[in-house]
């Protein structure tokens, strides 16, 4: 019977407080996975977290969770090596941190691109970064990345968030490229219209949110688990022939809407 069997497994999840970030912690340990998530340490990410840690407890894994900036180096470094010397390994990492607001490119300034592209992109190299070589020395590894539909559909505009996300493309192939022969599988997850706590601070209005379900084709909003179930399944053994794919999930919206 096919299953996907994280059991035994080591997981980190970069930005996993809420949203589709916490889906993910919450799947891969029903998986069988030891898993730590990161966020920016706010008030209400460490409410967020504490609320996450009894969602997981049930699932009996080791949880832990950690205040890093996803665009600090030094500090994710230090914690990949934290859970390397308290896990032994770490054998998936999942990126999910993102940042994104309805804004023209005209009122758009460099400062401002800079900053969502480190959230939306740099970061992901960092921690991309700071787990291939344990990877690597090890000889296997999987790493989603969660990048975005709006790639496709221009994004409302945002021209820092849509470019950034569209870099994991190209960040994406380099890794496969450059790692698959040394047993590192990398994939990319392109999300759309996800019933999010992001998508309801962009659409207030409940009779807003479910007028753009019913424009997608599948007809309703996509759901944080659409997004983790998928992400589950590429870092499994189900996927160990897959890599270096994007993988939109989006009701069809992108292509068909």
């Amino acid at each position: 019977m096919l299953e996907m069997n994280l059991d035994g497994r080591a997981t980190l999840v970069v930005g996993g407080s809420r949203g589709i970030g916490a889906s993910v912690v919450e799947q891969v340990a029903a998986a069988g996975s030891k898993v730590a998530w990161t966020h920016l340490g706010t008030d209400k990410d460490q409410a967020d977290s504490e609320k996450l840690m009894r969602l997981v407890e049930p699932h009996d894994r080791e949880a832990m969770h950690f205040g890093v900036d996803c665009t600090d180096e030094v500090e994710t470094r230090k914690l990949v090596e934290t859970l390397l010397e308290k896990w032994g390994a770490l054998d998936h990492m999942v990126y999910c941190a993102g940042y994104t607001s309805p804004v023209s490119m005209l009122d758009l300034d460099a400062e401002e691109w800079r900053r969502v592209v480190d959230i939306n992109l740099t970061g992901a190299f960092i921690a991309v970064r700071a787990v291939l070589p344990h990877m690597v020395g090890r000889g296997s590894g999987s790493m989603v990345l969660v990048g975005s539909a709006a790639i496709v559909a221009g994004g409302g505009g945002r021209a820092d968030y849509v470019s950034a996300k569209a870099g994991m493309e190209g960040l994406n192939r380099a890794i496969t490229k450059e790692f698959a022969k040394q047993g590192i599988r990398c994939n990319v997850v392109h999300p759309s219209l996800i019933d999010t706590e992001l998508l309801h601070t962009r659409h207030p209005d409940p009779e807003t949110r479910a007028e753009l379900g019913k424009k997608v084709p599948i007809g309703r909003l996509g759901l944080p688990a659409d997004v983790s179930a998928a992400t589950v399944f590429l870092l499994s053994d189900l996927a160990g022939y897959i890599t270096g794919q994007n993988l939109f999930i989006d009701g069809g919206r992108t292509f068909c809407g």
